[in-house]
């Protein structure tokens, strides 16, 4: 599905950006982490796992009160259900939160709270203070995420935790051969990955994120940048974790472990 929206880049707004956003993901659905399988295979998840075990070892008590943007449909979100925390979930896709409140249980519903709108907004109508604030694979649909970061920085509490999850890394690869074998690499994953799209009969939303996806089109996301927003904002920046994202787990272990052609990053930092 190849996207007819020719929107030139220099005539984007926020509101174009957020009007593209909802669109793109109304058409993701309950597919979504179908398409998106770089999110949940084996090596993805074993660091989903890690991720949020040293967000909880940061926390006093499950008591603690969580917010994540754009929780989406709930890969990171339920993780932290499960273990007893109180979460709130904004996400601008009502289809997608649709899906996230199907899975959760009956008996962690009173801990759980979501919302359809986008984090500006909601920032604008939301004055809570959380002990722990998740921002999972949003900043680069953002038209201006240093001015959200700034925004949400102030409704963390004291000691309260900050995680920035999947968000594209600016590469740098200055190696010819390296990155060769690493488009290489890519172009046989991605292969497969439309093989077992159209076995599934599951559309590939080609060409719809172009604009969504706007801090891409500038190369991705510097997450030094981010630690210097953070270290205005009194934060400090715990831990950067940079790794390849691929469609498939073995091509993200083999492109981080052996490559080292990382294309995506974590940041944890502690205000």
């Amino acid at each position: 599905m190849i996207n007819k929206l020719d929107i030139p880049l220099e005539t984007l707004t926020r509101e174009k950006v957020l009007e593209e956003n909802k669109r793109v993901h109304k058409l993701e659905d309950q597919f979504y982490l179908e398409r998106h399988p770089e999110q949940t295979n084996f090596y993805q998840s074993r660091l989903v796992k890690k991720t949020v075990d040293q967000v909880c070892s940061l926390l006093d008590s499950p008591s603690e009160d969580i917010l994540e943007l754009g929780c989406g449909t709930g890969y990171l979100y339920l993780e932290f259900l499960r273990r007893g925390y109180k979460i709130t979930g904004v996400d601008l896709s009502a289809e997608m939160i649709s899906v996230l409140e199907s899975k959760i249980k009956k008996t962690d519903r009173k801990r759980s709270r979501l919302v359809v709108n986008d984090v500006e907004t909601f920032a604008d109508i939301d004055d809570k203070k959380y002990s722990a604030i998740i921002v999972s694979a949003l900043l680069h649909h953002l038209y201006d995420f240093e001015s959200v970061i700034k925004m949400y920085c102030d409704r963390l509490m004291p000691g309260g935790v900050f995680l920035i999850f999947f968000e594209p890394l600016k590469q740098n690869i200055n190696s010819v051969i390296r990155y060769r074998i690493h488009q290489t690499l890519a172009g046989i994953d991605e292969t497969i990955y439309r093989q077992k799209m159209i076995r599934q009969k599951i559309s590939i939303l080609e060409g719809e994120y172009h604009h969504a996806d706007y801090q891409r089109q500038f190369g991705g996301i510097d997450p030094y940048r981010l630690k210097d927003l953070f270290g205005e904002k009194g934060l400090k920046t715990l831990q950067i974790d940079k790794y390849c994202a691929r469609r498939f787990g073995l091509s993200s272990f083999l492109a981080t472990r052996f490559l080292k052609t990382q294309n995506t990053f974590n940041l944890l930092a502690k205000k």
